[in-house]
């Protein structure tokens, strides 16, 4: 019996292939995100550990020189935040554009298993009915042959 060969196996290769490229895409996508927003968190403790570090610095009594340093460097703070934001929106965006494009990649990779299995099970069904018609050729020499037998 001859061996079942799916003639379009390069393409569901192929497709498997891009499959996990998706994958890892959308993985790396996932991990800038969660990336981007320790990086937010990061910068909310920063802003409120210098907010507080700056009152306690006013209660103190504190030159405007210095004032006016903790006022910078919070409003950069600020400012690192706002930018985080904006590239948290950014990578957000394009971790759903991933995640569309592994969930096109894996259903075109499903419909080439699926014809895989529906030309397999094609296959296994002519094989049978091919040793079918074998076992019947057979099983009608044996009678001829049974019967040929007796009328002699």
């Amino acid at each position: 019996m001859k061996k079942f060969e799916f003639r379009l196996e390069p393409v569901l290769k192929y497709r498997r292939y891009l499959e996990r490229l998706a994958q890892q895409e959308t993985a790396r996508a996932h991990m800038n995100l969660k990336n981007c927003e320790n990086k937010i968190m990061g910068l909310k403790a920063e802003y409120e550990a210098q907010g507080n570090k700056m009152e306690n610095a006013v209660l103190d009594g504190v030159s405007a020189s210095e004032f006016r340093a903790f006022c910078q460097y919070i409003w950069a703070v600020e400012s690192g935040l706002e930018e985080a934001e904006s590239e948290k929106m950014d990578l957000t965006r394009v971790l759903d554009e991933k995640i569309v494009e592994l969930k096109q990649k894996s259903v075109d990779k499903k419909v080439m298993d699926l014809y895989r299995e529906k030309q397999r099970d094609r296959y296994v069904q002519e094989i049978i009915k091919a040793e079918q018609k074998e076992l019947d050729v057979i099983s009608s020499l044996k009678t001829a042959r049974a019967l040929s037998n007796e009328k002699s």
